[in-house]
């Protein structure tokens, strides 16, 4: 299975209950496939692992942070198996369209509305960009990817999760 992320509650979950599991970040400064500090760089945009490498891809609040999820989307696709899943969260309104907030134009970020930024654990809070807020659209874009895609809602109140979302999509077997 392949996270993301190589930190957090999800990463200590993940490594405790799969045998095996590949974590990545995107460096700013590391080329992908190259390690840093025992890490590997991949950028989900161009991922340098073979088709059908996985079974399982996951990932907490990464695809808004992603110029092209589309081509995301297309390449957390092709490094999956046939009957193998992708399930993350993203900012997620009930409204039925994403809010495209920025978008690359020749390497150069042109806001749509006011920034937005995020926070991750490598680059600490407000440095990272939101390009987008998900609609419930982002099944059409999993599905243009080629995923059948659901969206699982979740209440746990051990964990304090109230209509908790999950997006959900399986590569046809």
């Amino acid at each position: 299975m392949y996270e993301l992320s190589s930190r957090g509650a999800l990463c200590r979950h993940l490594r405790r209950s799969f045998a095996q599991v590949t974590v990545s970040e995107l460096f700013d400064d590391v080329a992908p496939g190259q390690f840093q500090d025992g890490v590997q760089c991949q950028d989900v945009q161009r991922l340098t692992y073979a088709d059908a490498a996985f079974d399982l891809v996951t990932s907490t609040e990464v695809f808004e942070h992603v110029p092209d999820d589309g081509r995301a989307f297309a390449e957390v696709h092709r490094v999956l198996r046939p009957g193998g899943a992708v399930v993350f969260t993203v900012p997620l309104m009930e409204s039925v369209a994403t809010l495209e907030r920025a978008r690359l134009e020749h390497g150069t970020v042109v806001h749509l509305t006011a920034p937005e930024y995020h926070g991750d654990r490598l680059r600490g809070r407000r440095h990272v960009l939101a390009f987008r807020t998900y609609g419930l659209d982002i099944l059409d874009r999993l599905r243009a990817a080629g995923f059948e895609a659901r969206l699982e809602r979740i209440d746990d109140a051990a964990h304090a999760i109230a209509d908790g979302k999950v997006v959900v999509g399986c590569k046809r077997a």
